[in-house]
């Protein structure tokens, strides 16, 4: 699909004669063709698909309570539960599932389904796991004809070890009991929750679509991918072509989706000015964008800007790392550049620092002798880019991304922000079908326009 999409990009631009040196590139969230899952939902969910998957007369032979999650009614817990029951609930969820994988893990009818991949995937991201707990006195054959539940389910970590506040005496004794396991008492302490923080962005959110990611972003959260879109902004063009799709998770920053077209932007569309927001600041992408002939233009930056008395780095003179005036005019005495670190450091003369009308707002720090100054390189390239952005032609330029908006509310969001896919790979051709339609549609407009225009002149 997306060598579709690049075919047909280049006929268009040549067709129309599109001049693609100044694009302008932003991102969206497509939200996830999924359920908001809360975790106590999400442990439930899985339990109940792989329990769902066993054949009836297996589930009626596992310990009591594991059964219970069969049944469809029980799925929505967040919303039956009362507060104080939530955590206790999720401690025993936890531990049928731990039961579960140590029981049906070495079987391979049952172990290779989808379901149970997913049961031992929401244990392993959402609880402690440790290597298997050694027991002499348990020492069971595979095939010693023990019915579903017989089997003890050693290798989880005991829950209070995690918990309790007790002494080292108490988590002793903890450890003790859980090496002589009840075999027909599924519910007890062998699993540790994870702290909330603790639980990668990356772990499943929905076992309706295992892609999907979460991301908080202005104190909202999202479940699903990632998209970037660039377009050309020349006014003088037919229309705006776009140039670029990808798509991949919503945990995945900016720059990352950047750099997968470095390489071949400037070499398939002629690109070399490049609009973007503050999210692309990354120093890596930044340095291909340098060495692929790609000038990017920021129209903010990310992080505090400096004080505006201050004076900046970039109010001094500078020849690549070396600083051939300060802003009163002044050389330092000594110079040094460390390529490895990237930092920058010198000195300079306390008979100039002293009587300088900008000594209490300069970059230099006071020393016994002289004055010094050290930063990383990085420090002066993001002076350079804020002065750029003080500079009103610099500003009249970076209007021209004010237009990337509009480009991602005309591919996404007119038909709403949730895909109706599941499923990364369906949600990126989705998305590239999206873009080559858009510029269908832009072309059509175009040539539509054309043939009114022609009849009126005549």
């Amino acid at each position: 699909m997306h060598e579709v999409f690049q075919d047909h990009r280049t006929y268009l631009q040549q067709e129309f004669e599109i001049d693609a040196t100044t694009q302008r590139m932003d991102s969206t969230f497509i939200e996830a063709n999924i359920k908001q899952l809360s975790r106590i939902d999400l442990i439930a969910k899985v339990v109940h698909n792989f329990l769902d998957d066993l054949p009836d007369e297996i589930v009626q032979k596992l310990p009591a309570g594991i059964d219970t999650f069969a049944d469809t009614e029980n799925l929505e817990l967040s919303y039956a539960l009362e507060p104080g029951e939530v955590d206790s609930t999720m401690e025993t969820l936890v531990e049928h599932a731990a039961w579960l994988v140590d029981r049906f893990e070495a079987d391979q009818r049952y172990a290779d389904l989808e379901s149970f991949a997913h049961l031992q995937q929401v244990l392993d991201e959402q609880c402690y796991r440790i290597p298997e707990l050694e027991d002499d006195d348990q020492d069971h054959d595979e095939d010693d004809g023990n019915p579903p539940g017989d089997s003890p389910s050693p290798g989880w970590e005991p829950l209070k070890i995690f918990t309790s506040s007790k002494d080292e005496g108490d988590h002793r004794q903890a450890s003790d009991e859980t090496t002589q396991p009840e075999t027909n008492n599924p519910a007890q302490d062998r699993v540790g929750l994870k702290e909330p923080d603790e639980i990668s962005s990356g772990s499943m959110q929905n076992p309706h679509d295992v892609d999907a990611t979460h991301r908080r972003k202005g104190g909202e959260s999202h479940s699903g991918y990632k998209t970037n879109v660039a377009e050309t902004c020349d006014g003088d063009n037919s229309f705006r072509l776009i140039t670029t799709i990808r798509v991949d998770t919503n945990n995945t920053d900016d720059g990352d989706l950047l750099a997968e077209d470095v390489a071949e932007l400037p070499y398939e569309t002629g690109l070399t000015d490049l609009l973007v927001d503050g999210g692309y600041t990354h120093k890596d992408v930044e340095s291909r964008c340098g060495d692929h002939a790609i000038t990017q233009h920021f129209t903010g930056l990310t992080g505090q800007r400096p004080s505006g008395e201050k004076l900046s780095l970039a109010d001094a003179e500078w020849d690549g790392h070396r600083m051939v005036a300060c802003p009163a005019g002044h050389e330092p005495f000594e110079q040094r550049y460390m390529p490895e670190s990237g930092r920058i450091s010198g000195r300079m003369d306390k008979e100039f620092c002293e009587g300088c009308p900008h000594k209490e707002n300069c970059f230099v720090q006071e020393q016994q002798q002289f004055y010094s100054y050290g930063f990383y390189e990085r420090k002066l390239e993001l002076a350079y880019r804020r002065k750029r952005l003080d500079n009103p032609a610099e500003q009249e330029f970076l209007n021209l991304r004010a237009g990337a908006e509009s480009l991602i509310n005309e591919v996404y969001h007119q038909d709403g922000k949730k895909t109706r896919f599941t499923g990364i790979i369906n949600v990126k051709n989705a998305s590239i079908a999206k873009a080559i339609g858009t510029n269908l549609k832009r072309a059509s407009r175009f040539l539509e326009s054309e043939a009114k225009r022609e009849p009126s002149a005549g």
